[in-house]
């Protein structure tokens, strides 16, 4: 509405406390480097499905209808139909599943070289169709929840992955002219085999939300 390109980097998975870490260790330069930063709360119940619906919809669960993972359909007017609606165009970069019926069909990354990530293959399709005619690009990184999942928030294939991630975003970034806003959809804990999500701890409901400007010439 206010004739400004915005680019979505949404990060599965991606506490707060673990953008704290970075931070502190000089793990992520890029986003750790981002001046306007700040903790945000997720929705309840803390999983893909829920916060991304909050996401895209602006919405909390008892208005946009998704509570858990086994809601998939929207209930409020999803980001890209408010896109269209003022004659505009958007893109949406997803892994390699539709989390949500959105009012656009995500672009879907399969892992093509088998490398148990699709997040290669999300930032090969995102630097293939990004463009200036794009006023909306609302990209999904998978690899920080896997690694989480598998490994612990806090264990070196996670921290590898976010910083991998980090090198993603910043090359983006030098390609988009335009406003970009980073945040995920849930946090996670540790667990004895690893880390999960899902209740109501800090670790899960909160994230990070940093909004920076994009382009070779732009300061963070």
């Amino acid at each position: 509405k206010q004739n400004e390109k915005v680019m979505v980097i949404f990060l599965d998975g991606f506490g707060y406390h673990q953008y704290l870490h970075c931070s502190k260790n000089n793990l992520a330069p890029y986003m750790t480097g981002i001046e306007n930063n700040s903790k945000a709360l997720t929705s309840y119940k803390p999983v893909s499905n829920t916060g991304l619906a909050a996401a895209l919809t602006g919405k909390g669960p008892e208005e946009n209808g998704v509570y858990s993972r086994e809601f998939k359909k929207l209930k409020s007017k999803d980001l890209f139909q408010e896109v269209k609606e003022m004659g505009l165009k958007s893109k949406y970069i997803e892994g390699n599943i539709k989390i949500l019926n959105t009012s656009k069909e995500p672009i879907l990354n399969p892992d093509l070289n088998n490398n148990e990530t699709t997040d290669d293959e999300v930032f090969g399709t995102a630097k293939e169709v990004i463009n200036n005619q794009t006023s909306l690009f609302f990209i999904h990184f998978h690899g920080i929840d896997e690694a989480g999942h598998d490994n612990g928030p806090y264990s070196k294939k996670t921290i590898d992955v976010i910083k991998k991630t980090d090198e993603y975003i910043a090359e983006l970034a030098e390609n988009w002219s335009g406003k970009i806003i980073i945040t995920a959809d849930h946090g996670m804990h540790s667990t004895v085999n690893g880390g999960d999500h899902g209740l109501i701890l800090y670790q899960d409901m909160f994230v990070p939300y940093l909004v920076t400007e994009g382009g070779s010439d732009f300061e963070k």
